[in-house]
């Protein structure tokens, strides 16, 4: 009998180190959903109710405060005609349009850098490469004051094309995920279609992009969210265009007795977290995915 216990335990998988692995995870998922769930629960609370009840359910559903903030939140910036303020609205569009086309270019550039490295083995490839790993080991330090000088000099400051182009090159460790998934891939797929007289951008068109599609979305949802949370590139680079990562920050700390509360912060903070949600809600099934490339058929 305790041998088939055993091995009903090894046809489970289940062992001390899947448990522990198990118990972790757990943890881990409750750290992450406990501060959500408080903060949407402060967000639907008034600032009296907050202060006699921090961790309990509200006493009476303030669902009026996300139109409040929505409609009197409004950040200061200085424009040519003088100083102006941007509502929520506009925060929001400025934030799209900047991580969107960031998150775009950022995944677009590494993607063809790493095909071109590793499906053309030339001496430049194998330089591209040695960078990319001496810039990863080797941070950079000091270079912002050079690079806001050259982002004006260039006319690519306080421009949110400026930033699509700033964020246009292949450093990083989506370079390597991309590389990898490129040198892996079987030559029959590139070699059937070379005969067939496809040229070399009908290849990466037609069989190259559609095949690394799924590690392409991930890799932009990610930078998505990274362009989204963002609020210093913005601040710096982008003065007068303030996202909403940014205005998140002005909010933090804003001095102001009507938006200045910890349940008026915790609703900036959900308006500021719904986009992502619908995002990742509406490509899930389709970015969590088979990432394999096979089955060559002959």
């Amino acid at each position: 009998r305790r041998n088939m216990v055993k091995r009903n335990r090894k046809k489970s998988g289940l062992t001390p180190f899947t448990v522990i692995l198990l118990i972790f995870l757990a943890v881990y998922v409750v750290s992450l959903v406990v501060p959500l769930l408080w903060a949407l629960m402060t967000s639907l609370k008034e600032q009296s109710d907050f202060r006699l009840n921090i961790i309990g359910l509200p006493k009476e559903w303030a669902w009026e405060n996300y139109p409040y903030v929505f409609g009197k939140f409004s950040v200061p910036v200085e424009t040519d005609k003088g100083q102006a303020y941007v509502g929520m609205g506009g925060q929001f569009l400025y934030a799209f349009l900047y991580s969107f086309g960031c998150a775009f270019t950022n995944t677009l550039v590494p993607c063809l850098t790493a095909y071109l490295c590793a499906r053309f083995p030339y001496k430049l490839s194998g330089w591209v490469y040695t960078t990319v790993i001496v810039v990863m080991t080797l941070p950079i330090v000091g270079s912002l004051p050079a690079e806001v000088q050259m982002a004006k000099n260039l006319g690519l400051y306080d421009t949110i094309w400026g930033l699509w182009i700033m964020k246009a090159n292949f450093l990083g460790m989506y370079f390597l995920v991309f590389y990898n998934i490129y040198k892996n891939m079987p030559m029959a797929y590139t070699e059937a279609a070379s005969i067939d007289g496809a040229g070399n951008l009908s290849v990466l068109f037609r069989i190259i992009l559609p095949l690394s599609r799924n590690t392409f979305f991930t890799v932009m949802l990610i930078n998505f969210i990274s362009f989204w949370n963002d609020y210093q590139t913005p601040l710096i680079y982008m003065p007068s265009k303030p996202t909403i990562a940014y205005g998140m920050f002005v909010m933090a700390n804003a001095t102001e007795p009507g938006l200045s509360t910890i349940p008026m912060r915790m609703t900036g903070a959900m308006l500021m977290l719904i986009p992502v949600l619908i995002v990742f809600l509406c490509f899930h099934k389709r970015l969590i995915g088979n990432l394999t490339v096979g089955g060559i058929k002959g």
